[in-house]
């Protein structure tokens, strides 16, 4: 025997079927590009994404180059100099992607006045702090934009 209760949970898990894509899609609308503060303990999601620029700077970037450099470092002058010299390249080529974020980031942050991370910066404008899912963030200035209207 089918009771009504299981008709109910049948609608609404048709109507919840329907409705989440165009939440979601909707949760996107207007939004071009988010650019998340944070350090390299905070785990951030997601990390990338298709309907807007999502870009993730890592303010403690310099930091762990450096500790990363200083790990590998002999102990002696000069073999920290024959190091340096056989190895620079890859040392480049390995932090520099990592040094341009980190300083990007640090800038950016000076530029938004951002005092706190982890920040998360919608469209260049709207500022969430203390999130570190995108999704949430985003959520959070659409529901604004619309009290707004």
């Amino acid at each position: 025997m089918i009771t009504s209760s299981f008709h109910r949970r049948c609608l609404l898990l048709g109507l919840l079927t329907v409705a989440l894509p165009a939440l979601a899609q909707d949760l996107y609308h207007g939004i071009t590009k988010v650019e998340v503060f944070a350090n390299s303990a905070m785990v951030i999601t997601p990390i990338q994404a298709d309907r807007y620029q999502l870009v993730i700077y890592r303010l403690d970037a310099l930091k762990n180059v450096e500790t990363a450099i200083n790990q590998n470092i002999p102990k002696t002058e000069a073999a920290a100099r024959a190091y340096f010299q056989k190895h620079q390249a890859d040392i480049k080529k390995q932090i520099t992607p990592a040094v341009i974020n980190g300083a990007n980031g640090i800038a950016l942050a000076r530029h938004y006045k951002l005092d706190r991370i982890p920040a998360i910066v919608v469209d260049g404008s709207a500022v969430i702090y203390g999130v570190t899912n995108v999704d949430q963030a985003i959520a959070m200035v659409q529901t604004h934009r619309g009290a707004r209207k």
